[in-house]
């Protein structure tokens, strides 16, 4: 700042001694003239403040407009005064004495006309120039309220006594520069708490609206509300406040906070979508763009006003949290929730999966904790034991079915058509595929022993009440307990052992053990097999989420000792009832695993790969029935092509209902082959290649799906394609055809809805341009025929406007 200027801003700050410190005195009323009343009132008070030594000095209106009831009152008392005869005797007395001092006689007239004038109570408008030029900042005038404004000045250490002095005057309002400041700085900080609230409100909804789900914006969102409490933690430890300068910075931050998250969050979600590693651009560009930021910004820390030194470090702080969770903790989160589940081929969590499966196991874990001090109680009471273990085992059994039906994601489905209520002990086997296995056998019957593996029995959960309900484990050998399990059996409770060992990862039944089979020999009881199927689906093993599963229970006939059939001696019926075992097993699973029972696992497959793309695998499972058509009209193995594969849902459900048919899918959308071939069920029977019909090489399959191709090819190209297909199906093998063969008015409203979703909200692209819009069902039938190929047309569904044409590569007859 220049001397000069200095200079002035010292003088000014002279004259002006007490500016910073004047208080001031608001009078209201209904009215102007209310207000001026009681701001006449109130100079009286102040006269005497000033009496005091309280008050410097006063500023107001009262000394140039005064209210119309003092006017009248002054006026009244002016005329009281003013009698005729003591004006007529000053005005006789002025010219006797103005003629003797050389006035003329007519220098008192205007005196004389004023001393007779008739005063009255002045309006607004002859107070509207002065009010113009001096007053208009004293005075508030606005309809059902005015107010009128006093200055007083007075030193800071009397301004207590002038609150003082006013504070129970209900018509006096007392305010300070320093009070209207502090109050400014309280509203902007409250209104800057709502409008954080609300601005995070309004983001959880527009990042819930944009993913869709709501683990994708909570891991989107908490790094941002993390990053806030770091930045204010950190302003805290500086000691740096919030003000009106830097408050505004904050909004920016909070806003490249939100960029930041939702850029990672996007290029995680694009890379999880597609497989290509593209997040190291994102993450670049968005470190050169906090660089630029805080280049811009953090060069006011150089500045000597505060304010602009709190802008750079809030700034500089600020950014650099924001970069830091968007970098770390977002990529942080996702790979727990779902990149690192999908690597090992397990379901990404939910929301809706992670509170499921935290009440299971808080509902199993307190369940075990009241078992366990049952169990105490039990085993402290010195009246019938024996009686006392039943009814433990009993509770027991309820608990765990309670636990499995109260459950109500997971269907139970139990299979006893020989009624078997284990009456007469038996040694109970079961394929074992989860943790489930126990809870789902122990439910049956309270009179059961299971014999454990040493996790099981050492478990810190369920330990105490599995030793409590005498389960034995295996580690001490089947041998070593026949004595103890002898006593069991003889009153009346069954033996329940897992043949396989341990749990199967993958749902087929190993090798079974010869320790079951030794002890029903010794213990001369039956064997009653019983198959659990799918609890392994349900509950994988090493996995803590629980899925929304189907669960059969399915007793088999019991197997006596004396039954030849399954061979002599335990050793041979290891083999034999394992074989017999494992083949119901299979048939258990073709009854049960129809395309319906894996429709979960192929949406988690596309699940967090976009909203749009989740609404349309489920309309298009809800339209096409699961597609049990497909499933139904193909082998259950061998190899097989699918032109016009999209994403790849019919390849991967058939693939799953069948994991002995191998698929080659092909497309000509890049996008979409990119997203079929990077789901985390895929394994080497599935493959995928961006190609169309035309140019694909064919080899020789078994069974050959075309859907969404043939109806936008010209029908040249169209009998080039089915020529092809079926010249390369192998001996019995089977060429299905899906396409459209209605006419636009034979539509119904299903199909023209599921067109206008797919194809005008989703935006899908059809797999090549051009050529009809209707398919050629006699160029379908006449090709077959001068193939010598069986065709039949087996589906004329009502909610699509497709059709089936099956084609067999056998001989006419």
């Amino acid at each position: 700042m220049p001397a000069k200027l200095k200079k002035a801003e010292t003088k000014l700050n002279k004259i002006n001694k007490f500016a910073l410190q004047a208080v001031y005195l608001v009078t209201e009323g209904k009215t102007l003239d209310d207000a001026l009343v009681n701001n006449e009132k109130l100079s009286g008070e102040i006269d005497g403040l000033k009496q005091k030594n309280i008050v410097i000095k006063y500023s107001g209106v009262s000394s140039l407009i005064i209210s119309s009831s003092l006017q009248k009152e002054r006026i009244d008392h002016w005329k009281k005064y003013w009698t005729p005869e003591k004006k007529q005797k000053l005005l006789a007395v002025l010219q006797q004495e103005g003629l003797a001092m050389g006035f003329k006689p007519a220098a008192f007239d205007k005196f004389k006309d004023l001393l007779n004038k008739d005063f009255g109570v002045a309006d607004k408008k002859d107070f509207a120039a002065i009010r113009e030029s001096f007053l208009d900042d004293f005075i508030n005038e606005k309809p059902g309220h005015s107010t009128v404004v006093t200055l007083v000045q007075t030193p800071p250490q009397n301004k207590t006594k002038v609150y003082d002095a006013f504070k129970d005057n209900p018509a006096v309002s007392i305010v300070d520069r320093q009070y209207l400041t502090n109050r400014l700085v309280q509203v902007i900080n409250s209104d800057f708490t709502k409008i954080a609230i609300m601005s995070s409100v309004l983001v959880l909804s527009v990042l819930l609206l944009t993913y869709g789900r709501l683990v994708l914006t909570l891991v989107s969102f908490i790094p941002m509300f993390i990053s806030w409490i770091w930045i204010l933690g950190i302003m805290g430890i500086f000691g740096i406040e919030f003000n009106i300068v830097n408050i505004i910075i904050s909004a920016l931050i909070f806003g490249l906070g939100d960029d930041y998250s939702l850029y990672i969050m996007d290029g995680l979600l694009q890379e999880y979508k597609t497989g290509k590693k593209i997040l190291s651009s994102y993450k670049t560009s968005i470190f050169l763009s906090a660089i630029t930021t805080v280049t811009g910004l953090g060069v006011l820390i150089f500045a000597k006003h505060p304010a602009l030194k709190s802008i750079a470090f809030i700034s500089i702080t600020g950014i650099c949290c924001v970069v830091i969770m968007a970098q770390i903790l977002i990529p942080f989160l996702f790979n727990i929730m779902v990149r690192n589940r999908t690597a090992k081929k397990r379901y990404p969590w939910t929301f809706g999966g992670l509170l499921i499966s935290i009440f299971a196991f808080s509902y199993f874990t307190t369940g075990c904790i009241i078992l366990t001090i049952l169990g105490l109680l039990f085993k402290l009471n010195p009246f019938n034991k024996e009686k006392g273990k039943f009814i433990y085992h009993y509770i027991l059994s309820k608990f765990t079915w309670s636990l499995m039906y109260i459950m109500v994601n997971v269907k139970k489905k139990i299979i006893n058509p020989q009624h078997e209520d284990f009456s007469e002990p038996a040694v109970v086997i079961s394929n074992h595929q989860s943790f489930l296995d126990i809870l789902s056998i122990v439910m049956l019957h309270p009179k059961l022993i299971l014999l454990t593996n040493n996790w099981v029995w050492n478990s810190p959960v369920f330990g105490a009440t599995v030793r409590m309900a005498d389960f034995y484990p295996v580690a001490r050998g089947a041998e070593n307990s026949i004595e103890l399990l002898a006593d069991r059996v003889k009153l009346g409770y069954s033996i329940v052992i897992f043949p396989e060992g341990t749990r199967s990862v993958d749902g087929d039944i190993k090798r079974f053990h010869k320790g079951a089979f030794f002890l029903a020999e010794q213990l001369n009881i039956d064997i009653l097999p019983i198959l659990l199927h799918g609890t392994g689906y349900t509950m994988t093993k090493g996995d803590f989420l629980l899925k929304n599963g189907k669960i059969s229970i399915k007793y088999l006939p019991r197997i006596k000792q004396c039954d030849a059939k399954f061979g002599i001696g335990y050793a041979e019926k290891t083999k034999l009832i394992s074989r017999y075992f494992k083949e119901e097993f299979k048939q258990l699973s073709i009854e049960t695993e129809d395309t319906g029972y894996f429709k979960e696992q192929l949406f988690y497959n596309y699940l967090y790969k976009s909203p749009t793309l989740e609404w349309h695998i489920k309309l298009k499972l809800l339209l096409e029935k699961n597609y049990r058509l497909f499933h139904s009209l193909l082998p259950r193995k061998g190899k097989m092509l699918h032109i016009g594969c999209g994403y790849g849902f019919v390849t991967y459900l058939l693939h799953f209902a069948s994991k002995e048919r191998e698929f080659i899918g092909i497309d000509t959308d890049e996008d979409k082959i990119e997203v079929a071939s990077n789901c985390f069920s895929k394994d080497n029977g599935i493959n995928f290649i961006t190609t169309g019909a035309l140019n694909f090489a064919f080899e020789t399959y078994d069974a050959i799906i075309v859907t969404g191709v043939l109806h936008n090819m010209a029908p040249v190209d169209q009998k080039s394609v089915v020529e092809k297909c079926m010249s390369s199906l192998n001996p019995n093998g089977t060429l299905l055809i899906k396409t459209d063969s209605k006419a636009p008015n034979q539509k119904s409203g299903n199909t023209i809805f599921a067109r206008f979703f797919s194809f005008n909200v989703f935006r899908y692209k059809t797999t090549t341009a051009g050529g009809s819009t209707n398919p050629f069902a006699q160029l379908v039938k006449d090709i077959a025929a001068n193939h010598n190929m069986k065709c039949t047309e087996v589906n004329k569904s009502k909610n699509t406007p497709d059709i089936f044409f099956v084609i067999k590569s056998e001989q006419l007859k």
